[in-house]
């Protein structure tokens, strides 16, 4: 984001990641890191978690935290997977908002970046990959034709079983920490971020959807699409709609906001058009 005007609405806000063996994508990382959160923050910090590691991602990030305050570490003596890390990440947030990043950078956050201001209005600020039911952006989805048709069957469940209007699931989210803290974190597999942010929504909270281009990982190996990942994921999907939905045990029973990608929202472009008629006079 070098040569581009500081976000004029500045939270503080904690990024969280985890790593499994991710020792070649590890700097690089840090550094996009740095580069994300000094445009969108003057208060911040990065929560990561070494998931197990076998080989020397714990090494490479204690030595990146030797010049970098904001590096808070977390090691987990054996892997645990994506719902604890999220789970113990959001536990450990201090900053007033949380945005997850994964390690291969495999989303293009600069648009969410420069939407910060938009947090005035609503709650959170959700990315979607757009064009993802065109033939186009279902093959850019993600890294190959499996783990499109993977990724789109398990929006395709959640978004059916549990009617929550957006259009896409995936971890990229600027959430009030304070929201997400209060969600208790039950999914053991990649559900967890629809499960927090279905709570969210249950919690009467606003949602404005931001475009955030899939890119390919460049380095190293994704584990989220393996077969037992992808099972236990389907598990907990039906698990919980069975809970939640069937059974109505869900923990709130309010019903959020959310402004989807190309719909204009007549509040929001009201209040935006008097913050610049407040500040041109």
């Amino acid at each position: 984001m070098t040569g581009i005007a500081p976000a004029p609405f500045r939270p503080s806000v904690s990024m969280l990641g985890w790593a499994l063996n991710e020792e070649e994508n590890l700097a690089e990382y840090a550094r996009k890191a740095e580069a994300f959160l000094r445009f969108v923050s003057d208060d911040f910090e990065l929560v990561l978690v070494d998931d197990g590691s076998t080989d020397r991602t714990w090494e490479v990030a204690t030595e990146l935290q030797r010049t970098r305050a904001w590096m808070r570490l977390i090691r987990n003596e054996r892997n645990r997977g994506v719902g604890y890390n999220y789970a113990r990440t959001i536990a450990s947030a201090t900053k007033d908002y949380f945005l997850v990043q994964t390690l291969d950078w495999s989303y293009d956050i600069t648009e969410l970046g420069r939407s910060f201001h938009l947090l005035r209005t609503y709650d959170v600020l959700q990315g979607v990959r757009p064009g993802v039911f065109t033939l186009r952006g279902f093959r850019v989805r993600s890294d190959n034709l499996y783990k499109s048709f993977v990724s789109t069957v398990n929006y395709l469940l959640i978004r059916i079983l549990f009617r929550l209007p957006l259009g896409d699931f995936q971890n990229i989210t600027v959430c009030p920490t304070r929201l997400g803290q209060k969600a208790h974190i039950e999914a053991s597999s990649s559900f967890v971020n629809p499960e927090v942010l279905l709570k969210v929504w249950w919690q009467g909270a606003s949602f404005k959807e931001i475009p955030v281009p899939f890119r390919r990982r460049e380095r190293g190996r994704g584990t989220g699409t393996r077969f037992r990942s992808i099972l236990r994921s389907i598990r907990d999907i039906f698990r919980f709609w069975f809970l939640w939905v069937v059974l109505d045990r869900r923990p709130w029973k309010q019903r959020g906001r959310a402004v989807r990608l190309g719909e204009a929202d007549a509040l929001a472009e009201s209040r935006e058009a008097g913050a610049a008629g407040s500040m041109s006079v």
